[in-house]
């Protein structure tokens, strides 16, 4: 890999940022790793991100905001030992370069790399981190990694946001901050929340990415269109369609649902016992009759269509005390 055909700076200053997935950052580690040159155009990339420091008008003025540039670059050469690599884009030759050229390239500038100080970010792979030992982020959230994941966060997160990239499925609890939101960039997703617990399956690979929320609520964007975004309450999932990069909302009725049609998996977590019958009426296809002071009752329980839906009714009934009774023609009584 090289420069000829591939955008490093652009690169770069996404890394700089601490935008990048996973796999961008690990490909811009291997390329300066390949030579010296290529370690000194990252030093010197990062030393002109950490100096430059102007604030940013309402109207830029060109020539001014160039000759503030070029004023941090002769800072740096000036500097005992420092070692200057020219960047196409990042050069006293700027102050030639026609008007449009150069309101374009102090454009990129500006909205790139004057945000932020230089953060070094923090790649993490999901081979050991488990719900028995999640990993934990600088914040103090949790994550807890199922299958092949990926997550890239800054050492110490920005005073105004926590951002991480994320790639693959995992168990998220975030630690709470009303005053710093919590924010997950999945590709075009983005996912924002303060506090909460929730599930989330985000591969680079998927068709759909998919968040299950568990407590708290999450705001999820996509591609930015914040006109568009979607707000999930608990019970609900959220789902992103990275082919046309469009939000759903489904309920919780219609994530039971989805389940019968996909996994065949129920998984109820203190769900009341009339919804419970309900979804395995459907799933089994009985009448399922529940005895007095039941259709209060709660339960946290985990099933499949291949549990037969005697004992499934066994163990409810085991539960909360109670006996089944079996009517035939597929009825079953709860006393």
């Amino acid at each position: 890999m090289n420069l000829a055909n591939c955008n490093y700076d652009e690169l770069i200053m996404s890394y700089l940022d601490g935008r990048t997935t996973s796999e961008e950052a690990l490909a811009l580690l291997s390329w300066i790793a390949e030579s010296e040159s290529n370690q000194a155009y990252f030093d010197s990339f990062k030393d002109v991100w950490r100096l430059t420091a102007f604030d940013i008008p309402q109207q830029v003025e060109i020539d001014a905001a160039l000759d503030s540039v070029n004023a941090k670059i002769d800072t740096i050469e000036e500097t005992a030992g420092a070692k200057i690599v020219g960047m196409p884009w990042v050069s006293k030759n700027y102050k030639y370069v026609s008007g449009i050229a150069a309101a374009v390239v102090v454009a990129l500038f500006l909205g790139f790399l004057v945000r932020k100080p230089f953060t070094p970010s923090v790649m993490m792979a999901s081979s050991q981190w488990t719900e028995e030992t999640p990993y934990e982020l600088p914040d103090g959230t949790k994550v807890s990694f199922e299958g092949e994941a990926n997550i890239s966060h800054p050492k110490q997160f920005a005073d105004a946001q926590r951002a991480v990239s994320f790639d693959g499925k995992a168990f998220f609890d975030v630690a709470k901050e009303e005053t710093r939101p919590f924010v997950i960039h999945c590709g075009g997703l983005e996912v924002e929340v303060l506090g909460t617990t929730f599930l989330l399956e985000a591969g680079k690979t998927s068709d759909i990415y998919r968040l299950d929320l568990y407590t708290g609520k999450v705001r999820m964007t996509a591609d930015g269109r914040e006109a568009e975004a979607i707000e999930v309450a608990p019970g609900e999932r959220g789902v992103f369609n990275t082919a046309d990069k469009s939000l759903k909302l489904m309920s919780y009725a219609e994530v039971k649902e989805d389940e019968l049609k996909t996994d065949r998996v129920l998984d109820f977590n203190n769900v009341p016992l009339p919804v419970i019958v309900e979804t395995l009426e459907y799933l089994f296809n009985v009448e399922i009759v529940l005895g007095e002071g039941l259709e209060n009752e709660r339960i946290t329980a985990r099933f499949t269509d291949e549990d037969p839906v005697d004992e499934v009714l066994e163990t409810i009934a085991e539960v909360f005390g109670r006996d089944v009774e079996s009517q035939g023609e597929g009825r079953y009584i709860l006393r």
